[in-house]
């Protein structure tokens, strides 16, 4: 019996030691193929001498072909389209990962396995741009020499609105927010990678998601007496984020009328209402905002 059980034992030992070996050589071979696979971004030079001198001048991902701590698949060319041996023994035909033809979602993913893991594209899945088939390579630009901040092809402002031309409009407004002017740009207040707010915005502080106190802090409190509307809904229930006809960006051209919208009318003032309320936003001294 004793016999037996020393033999299955021995046995079970034995098998375990093949397949460690066995698995050991698999993993040298498949790391020894892998490392044959690549060729370098010089090699690609020969056949797109135009890509690769624009790439070296302009690209922030060049740095990491010149570091030899980086590890093959993540340098150069080959860091974005796979390893090149095939594609450049085959003359350039086929064998690598090419964007063109691509939908949104493959050519996103290919640049997300290098960036998920940085904070501004946690929430890249869920924004806007990605559920609209918009990917990373339709604002950015991976080759040629760098036009705008963060690769962009264009400067930030001119490429948001070649999109978004509903919004353009609203900046020649009287009453508008200075995007065109240079003084400030889109993504001062929108995460173009997405966020769990609505619009894209910013979130500034934990307790408010309005984008608008990063330059408005004084309207931000917090008060003794809070002004509902600013809390629960934010600053756009009365106010044109981006632009307006009426003065301070009011959604209507008449404060009262724009009071009488949440507050009905429990008195027929022949006035203004914040002419006597006048600290709408919030105040610590007065329930009614008198001060």
């Amino acid at each position: 019996m004793n016999r037996t059980k020393y033999l299955a034992v021995f046995l079970v030992v034995s098998l375990c030691m093949v397949s460690l070996i066995g698995m050991t050589s698999f993993s040298q071979e498949k790391e020894k193929i892998q490392k044959e696979s690549y060729v370098g971004a010089e090699t690609c030079k020969d056949c797109h001498p135009d890509l690769y001198e624009g790439f070296k001048r302009g690209a922030p991902h060049w740095k990491n072909a010149l570091d030899p701590k980086v590890s093959p698949e993540r340098k150069g060319c080959e860091s974005c389209h796979g390893p090149g041996e095939k594609h450049a023994e085959s003359e350039g035909k086929g064998f690598i990962f090419s964007f063109k033809g691509k939908d949104a979602t493959t050519r996103a993913d290919a640049c997300l396995a290098c960036h998920q893991k940085q904070k501004q594209f946690f929430q890249f899945g869920r924004g806007v741009h990605k559920l609209s088939a918009v990917s990373c390579n339709d604002c950015h630009q991976i080759h040629g020499t760098r036009v705008a901040e963060n690769l962009l092809k264009e400067k930030e402002t001119d490429l948001c609105l070649s999109c978004h031309q509903e919004v353009k409009g609203k900046f020649y407004l009287p009453t508008r927010h200075k995007v065109l002017e240079g003084a400030m740009k889109c993504s001062d207040c929108h995460a173009p990678h997405g966020t769990r707010t609505r619009a894209s915005l910013k979130k500034w502080n934990k307790f408010n998601d309005d984008a608008c106190f990063k330059c408005h802090p004084e309207k931000r409190g917090p008060w003794v007496f809070e002004h509902q509307a600013v809390k629960v809904e934010g600053c756009s229930v009365c106010h044109a984020p981006h632009g307006s006809p009426n003065r301070f960006l009011l959604t209507r051209r008449d404060a009262r009328t724009l009071c009488l919208q949440c507050h009905g009318q429990p008195h027929f003032p022949k006035f203004s209402c914040v002419n006597c309320h006048t600290q709408i936003h919030g105040s610590n001294f007065s329930s009614r905002f008198f001060q």
